[in-house]
Parts: structure tokens; C-alpha cells; sequence
């Protein structure tokens, strides 16, 4: 009996964070404060770079994040550089919490039952939208299955750190790419790469292998890693 393989994007996470692996100074924070006040190293600027370098055609991002972004808006006297191979920008929005300014290049992931109020505003807004799953969350193979079928075929993935955190557990992510700024943050609320469910035992943890590593800007390590497999 054959098996159908359901096919999907190569997930690529592509961040920068801090030497301890945060993704802020707080929650509720907006890294772009790092940028501005030059802690970041050219971090900020340095990882979306890599977005062409990996070849990713779009650039997948959580809700929590713009939320974070629009609460607490830092600007910026030079502009992020923004990634010329991205044909897209899609947010994943299960709880249907985003009310958009900006459409332009914008895909919207969400549940089929998210309310009919959110619907009718991306209808309004000529938004792109998929839905995937009707459960309490986005069903994430199901979403990804879609955006293969609508041509994406290397999704960078930039966080924040609970949509990281359900692809790490999902087993969805297959690159690993890591930009580390130069500044250390602690805390113990402060968000990180994957915030998600702790493992179980050491058959949750994801086996990497090193595809390559570079200093950059003489103050930043940029450390790219591919998934190893299953650890048994």
C-alpha cells in the first residue's frame, strides 16, 4: 500500500538573539531597541540579509510579534535591510487578534474558525489569507502543506518565540540559522528562541549538525546548523 507524501516548505529559522538566547530585553519589549542604540552589533540588519543568502522566497512571522512591534514602536534612523527574495510575508494569526495597516505583500495564516469578524476584514483589505485547521491552534502541517501548494518552497521563520517553539516541537524546522549579538540579557519571563512545552525526555530534543559558522562584523557569530535527525 502506498503511502502519500504530503509535501511542504523547507523551514529555515533565521533570528538573532542575545549570547543567552533571548529574543529581547523583557516581554513586551521590541528588540528594534537594540538596533537603535547599537547593542545589536548590525545584528538585526545582518540576519535579514541571510534571509537572501538562505534563498528563502518568504518569511514566516507569529502575531505575538507585530502585537509586541505595535505596542512598543521603536524607530530606526536607518532602515533594517528587508529581504529582496521574499515574495511574501506571512503571519500566523490563529486567534484572528491582528487588525492590519499594511497589506501590501502580506499573507494571513489562520483557523478556519476563527471568528467571521476577522474573515470579513481580510475580504475587506483584499488580505491573502489560508486557512489551516479548526481546532484551539493553527494546524501547522496542514498550513504548511498549503503554502507549499501556493509555490513556497524555503520559508525563513523569524519568530517570536512561541511560534519557534510549536515548529521545534512539531518537528517542522530543518535549518537553524543563528545570528548571536553581542549582549547578554537574563531574566527568567524574557522570551528566548523556543518557548514552548518542556520536553519530555531526551527523544523531544532535535540532533543538529553544523553546515557552516562565520564572523561577522568582527562582533557577531553566525552559526548555521541543519537537523540531524531523531535522537533515540
Amino acid at each position: 500500500m502506498e503511502v502519500e507524501v504530503v509535501k511542504r516548505p523547507l523551514i529555515i529559522l533565521n533570528i538573532f538573539a542575545s549570547i543567552d538566547g533571548r529574543l529581547t530585553t523583557a516581554p513586551n519589549r521590541n528588540v528594534a531597541e537594540w538596533t537603535q542604540l547599537g547593542l545589536d552589533g548590525g545584528a538585526n540588519d545582518v540576519s535579514h540579509r541571510l534571509f537572501d543568502e538562505l534563498e528563502c522566497d518568504g518569511l514566516i512571522s507569529g502575531s505575538e510579534s507585530l502585537i509586541v512591534w505595535g505596542n512598543h514602536y521603536v524607530p530606526l534612523d536607518t532602515e533594517v535591510y528587508w529581504p529582496k527574495k521574499s515574495k511574501a510575508y506571512i503571519v500566523f494569526d490563529g486567534r484572528g487578534r491582528l487588525n492590519f495597516v499594511q497589506t501590501e505583500g502580506l499573507l494571513v495564516v489562520t483557523r478556519s474558525n476563527v471568528h467571521p469578524e476577522y474573515i470579513h476584514q481580510l475580504r475587506e483589505k483584499n488580505i491573502q489569507y489560508i486557512t489551516a485547521g479548526d481546532g484551539d491552534q493553527i494546524d501547522l502541517p496542514i498550513a504548511l502543506q498549503k503554502l507549499y501548494e501556493s509555490g513556497f518552497r524555503r520559508l525563513g521563520l523569524t519568530g517570536g518565540g512561541k511560534i519557534n517553539g510549536a515548529f521545534l516541537r512539531q518537528n517542522l524546522i530543518d535549518e537553524f540559522s543563528i545570528v548571536v549579538a553581542p549582549v547578554a540579557v537574563g531574566g527568567t519571563n524574557t522570551p528566548t528562541i523556543f518557548d514552548s512545552n518542556d520536553a519530555n525526555s531526551v527523544s523531544d530534543l532535535t540532533a543538529l549538525e553544523l553546515i557552516q559558522s562565520r564572523v561577522i562584523n568582527d562582533n557577531l557569530i553566525w552559526m548555521h546548523y541543519k537537523k540531524k535527525g531523531s535522537i533515540n
